[in-house]
Formats: structure tokens, sequence, C-alpha cells
């Protein structure tokens, strides 16, 4: 779990914001088949691929030095659902530590009825203040994914709507 979070660390010192479209009634979509996965793709958004993640990730325009991302990262969990949530939690303490402000936790359902968790939580990196939206769901046989959606704090108000209407747009396949 610590190298998916540091993996996530490494993807916002990478990436780093933009304006965009919202990604309900999207027609572009991408679909993974490693992962049995698919989600809509925000207007003006790219595919990129990254060497070091298993999947490519979506990513909006540069703006300030910084592009928001919508990465996807999955793990096998033997526990229920919630005792995942709760690690995932303990984790981003561990990591962060007293540089992360909780902002929301809460139940979180897609357009398909596939219920989930959001954490959003704010921490300080590069000297920026970066807002995380991670979106977890239940999967088969233990398998849990996280989305996770970063943008620059202050830009919170252009993205929030496009992350939770693309986020509902996934599915698994």
């Amino acid at each position: 779990m610590k190298k998916i979070f540091v993996s996530l660390i490494a993807l916002v010192v990478f990436f780093g914001t933009a304006p965009y479209s919202n990604a309900a009634g999207n027609k572009r979509r991408y679909v993974e088949s490693k992962g049995r996965f698919s989600i809509s793709i925000p207007d003006t958004w790219q595919l990129v691929k990254v060497k070091e993640f298993r999947y490519k990730i979506l990513r909006g325009a540069f703006e300030n030095n910084f592009a928001p991302t919508i990465n996807f990262i999955d793990e096998a969990f033997t526990g229920q659902f919630d005792e995942y949530i709760e690690h995932i939690n303990e984790e981003l303490g561990k990591i962060y530590g007293e540089n992360m402000e909780y902002i929301l936790q809460s139940p979180f359902t897609t357009d398909k009825g596939l219920k989930g968790e959001i954490i959003v939580i704010t921490t300080y990196q590069q000297e920026r203040l970066i807002q995380q939206s991670f979106f977890c769901f239940p999967g088969d046989k233990g398998k849990n994914i996280i989305i996770t959606c970063t943008n620059l704090a202050e830009k919170n108000a252009r993205f929030s709507e496009l992350f939770i209407n693309t986020v509902k747009s996934f599915e698994w396949l």
C-alpha cells in the first residue's frame, strides 16, 4: 500500500490544473482490458501512459505548471471493504502525517449502482496545496480499485463536478 501512495505522490509531482468540460454524456471511454474496467474520458483530456504505472492515466491540460489527473490503482485486500477503507485512511495518515487535512469521507455510488467510498484530502506538495479525491470501489475476489483525482485545491470549484461525473461513469467489465 505504501508503494501505491508513493506512486500517487510522484504522479502529483510529475504532473501537477486546467479548465475542462463535464464528463457526463461524454462518448469517449477508456476501456482497460487488463484491469477489466472502463470510464468516460473528460472532453479535452488525454490518456497518458506513465512508465511506472500499470494503467494509463487521464490528464487535463497544464496550467501554471500543473495538470489535473485521474489515475487508477488496484490491489488485493483480504478483509471486508469497510476494513479496506480504514486501511487507506491509516496509510494516508502515515504518508502525509500533519501535512494532511481531511475534507470529506462519504459513500459514493456510480451510475451503474456500484457502491464505494470517497475520501477527500488536501496536502502541501512542492509548496502547493493539492486536493486529492480517492474514490474506492470493491471488485471481484478481494480486488479493490482506487481512482485518484488530483488538482490544485484553489481550482477545486472547476474540478469537483467533473471528477464526480467522470467517476460516476466507472464500471467493471
